[in-house]
C-alpha cells in the first residue's frame, strides 16, 4: 500500500465533519484521500444523501481500488462495495457500523441545527477522543478536529447525520466478495468492537482487528492504524 507496492490504489474516506487531513500521519506518497462535499476543499451540494456520497466516490475510481474508511467513511465504503463490487479490490472499514441508529442520527442533526457547531463541539470531541487526549494541551489531533468542526457549516453537518440514518447494509455484507479488514478501537464510544467483529464474521473474506484507541484512530493512533493497513496489504499480496 505504499508507492512501491503493486497492489490496488488506496482511497481514504474521512469521518463526518472532518476532511482528508485526518490521514496526514497515515497516508503515504501517491495515496489518495478525498474531501466529502461540503468539507475541506470540496464544494457543498444541495442535499447530502448516502447514495450521492457513493456516487461521489465512484466518480474518483477508474480501476478497482482499496477503500479505507473511518466512521462515515467506512459507511460510504460499504455502500460502494455492495452497490458496485467491481469498483472495489478490497476494503478497510474502521470504527463504523453496518447499520446506523436513525433516531440517534436525527437527534444529532436536530442538536446541530439548534446549537450550531459550537453547541455540539464538546459532546462530539468526547465521543471521538480519549480523556487523556482531550486533557493534553495542544494535542494535534484534538486541535485539528476542534478547529475543523468549528469551521463547518451546521446545516451541512446536520444533513450528513440525516444521510447516515439511511445506512443499513447488514443483509448485504455476506455478498461482499473482496478481502476486507474491520478495525475497532478498543475504547471507541461510538462503534463497539463487538459490532466490528460481527461485520468481519459476516463478510466471507473478512478479518477483524482491534487497536487500543478511540473512535478517531488515525488522530490518536496513526502508527498503529498504518500498521493495520500494511497487514491488510500483506494479506492481499499473499492471495495474488
Amino acid at each position: 500500500m505504499s508507492d512501491t507496492d503493486s497492489g490496488p490504489e488506496l482511497i481514504f474516506l474521512h469521518p463526518i465533519g472532518l476532511d482528508q487531513r485526518i490521514y496526514a500521519d497515515v497516508r503515504r506518497d501517491g495515496e489518495l484521500a478525498l474531501d466529502f462535499p461540503g468539507f475541506g476543499a470540496a464544494q457543498a451540494v444541495d442535499r447530502v444523501t448516502l447514495a450521492g456520497l457513493a456516487d461521489y466516490v465512484l466518480g474518483h475510481i477508474k480501476q478497482p481500488v482499496t477503500l479505507v474508511g473511518v466512521s462515515l467513511g467506512g459507511m460510504v465504503a460499504q455502500q460502494v462495495a455492495v452497490r458496485e463490487p467491481d469498483a472495489v479490490a478490497s476494503l478497510v472499514v474502521a470504527c463504523s457500523n453496518a447499520a446506523s441508529h436513525p433516531h440517534t442520527m436525527a437527534e444529532r442533526a436536530a442538536a446541530t441545527r439548534a446549537g450550531g457547531m459550537a453547541g455540539v463541539l464538546d459532546t462530539t470531541l468526547e465521543r471521538w477522543f480519549t480523556p487523556e487526549a482531550l486533557a493534553t494541551p495542544g494535542h494535534p489531533g484534538v486541535a485539528y478536529a476542534r478547529q475543523r468542526l468549528l469551521d463547518d457549516d451546521p446545516e451541512v453537518f446536520a444533513q450528513y447525520w440525516e444521510a447516515m440514518a439511511e445506512h443499513d447494509v447488514t443483509a448485504q455484507l455476506p455478498s461482499i466478495p473482496v478481502p476486507a479488514t474491520f478495525i475497532a478501537g478498543k475504547t471507541d464510544r461510538a462503534s463497539s468492537a463487538e459490532t466490528l467483529e460481527q461485520m468481519a464474521e459476516a463478510v466471507p473474506r473478512g478479518v477483524f482487528e482491534v487497536i487500543d484507541g478511540p473512535h478517531m484512530l488515525p488522530l490518536e493512533r496513526p502508527r498503529e492504524f498504518r500498521a493495520a493497513l500494511d497487514r491488510h496489504a500483506g494479506r492481499l499480496a499473499r492471495r495474488q
